[in-house]
């Protein structure tokens, strides 16, 4: 006698676009708010200067010391509302990555619910990265000119080749406000897709189909 075959695994009822857009926000809600829960712990140790000994930038221990100096008095005016807004985006992030995960999983949960839930958190986690981005941006707006003067002390740039060195100053901060915007960008944008009449009614027939199945 022949055994039954293994139940193939479940596939996602989503369709093709629908579901790339909760895969994109799956893996970017985990990756933000990781990282915003990292630097929101970090923000709790900044009297504890040791933890500057084990990062080198420059490679010269004085250089490093001054460089992390400056770093935690352009962070500390910031610590209060930086922590808020960070933990804020983490739990946020942590809304998203559920409600994606569930869209793409369902195991019998309401998918309406499920797109509610992650149109709100994305918007959400739109405005409270861009908030976190202009504050990065303070830091490193503050750190820009700091950083390139502690290089210009070291013998690879003396002379002309220091001249790279000064645009550090607006590098840093523009770096960060792209890279903002890139971030921030997309969580509109998956927020907006999510809320689109489009995706609605597709999750509509998605969950009056799957209501028949059961």
């Amino acid at each position: 006698m022949t055994p039954p075959a293994a139940p193939s695994p479940q596939k996602s009822p989503l369709p093709r676009g629908l579901r790339f857009a909760a895969f994109v926000c799956l893996v970017l809600s985990a990756f933000t708010g990781f990282f915003a829960l990292s630097e929101c712990l970090g923000l709790s140790q900044l009297e504890d200067t040791r933890n500057a000994a084990h990062f080198s930038l420059v490679g010269d221990p004085v250089l490093d010391a001054r460089i992390a100096k400056a770093q935690l008095s352009a962070l500390q005016s910031l610590r209060e509302s930086r922590a808020l807004f960070l933990g804020a985006l983490s739990v946020v992030c942590s809304l998203a990555f559920v409600s994606a995960g569930r869209l793409l999983r369902p195991d019998g949960l309401p998918l309406e619910r499920m797109r509610r839930m992650l149109a709100g958190s994305t918007i959400a986690a739109a405005l409270l990265r861009t908030i976190d981005g202009a504050q990065g941006a303070v830091v490193a707006r503050h750190m820009g000119p700091i950083i390139a003067d502690a290089l210009k002390t070291l013998p690879e740039f003396q002379g002309s080749s220091a001249a790279p060195l000064e645009v550090m100053a607006w590098l840093l901060p523009a770096t960060t406000i792209g890279f903002t915007a890139l971030i921030a960008g997309s969580f509109a944008v998956l927020g907006q897709y999510f809320q689109s009449e489009r995706v609605r009614q597709a999750i509509s027939l998605l969950d009056g189909r799957l209501a028949k199945e059961d």
